[in-house]
């Protein structure tokens, strides 16, 4: 069971217990991805899966070190998307917005080809989408703004903040990374 203060904006965001992040990571390993598995194609390192899920058997109620992107990340796989905003979504013309990226943008972190800092340009700090800005992604992912501008500005954002961001526009994040998923997966 995972408390619903652990699925909500950051501002109103409980940290979970190391057992309520072990729940998912054992969900998606009930359902085809094992460490290693899940490694590969979300980029998760096990060693920081380790620390974030550390003694949950034997003291479930630690809280858990998991950064707030982190468990947005693994919410979204388990079938949760968007809890930085309730679940709402930011409203774009999506076949539009892929039409920026090559489809190499929208693969598992194994597949994935970080998006050049002009197909950026066309999203992020555009000013056709408003809502898409570096000072407001920072602070509803609460990322280091500096960090994140510099990922833009380089071309070298990490799968992770990608991958949060066009599940912040409505792409199913889930069916973009977890391809080989033995059924459906959602937390109850």
């Amino acid at each position: 069971m995972i408390r619903d203060t652990t699925l909500a904006p950051f501002s109103r965001w409980t940290k979970p217990f190391v057992s309520e992040v072990a729940a998912i990571i054992n969900l998606l390993k009930d359902n085809g991805y094992d460490a290693v598995q899940l490694a590969k194609v979300t980029g998760l390192q096990p060693k920081n899966v380790n620390a974030w899920t550390a003694r949950y058997k034997n003291e479930p109620d630690n809280l858990s070190s998991i950064p707030y992107p982190c468990w947005c990340f693994l919410c979204a796989l388990a079938g949760k998307p968007n809890i930085q905003s309730n679940g709402d979504v930011i409203e774009v013309n999506v076949r539009k917005v892929l039409s920026y990226f090559k489809p190499t943008a929208f693969r598992p972190n194994d597949k994935f080809l970080c998006p050049t800092p002009e197909q950026f340009s066309n999203l992020i700090d555009n000013a056709n989408y408003e809502s898409l800005t570096t000072e407001r992604l920072s602070t509803v992912f609460h990322w280091n703004a500096s960090n994140f501008a510099h990922g833009i500005e380089n071309g070298s954002l990490p799968f992770l903040n990608w991958s949060l961001i066009v599940m912040t526009i409505g792409i199913d994040i889930q069916k973009m990374i977890l391809k080989e998923l033995q059924g459906p997966v959602a937390l109850d």
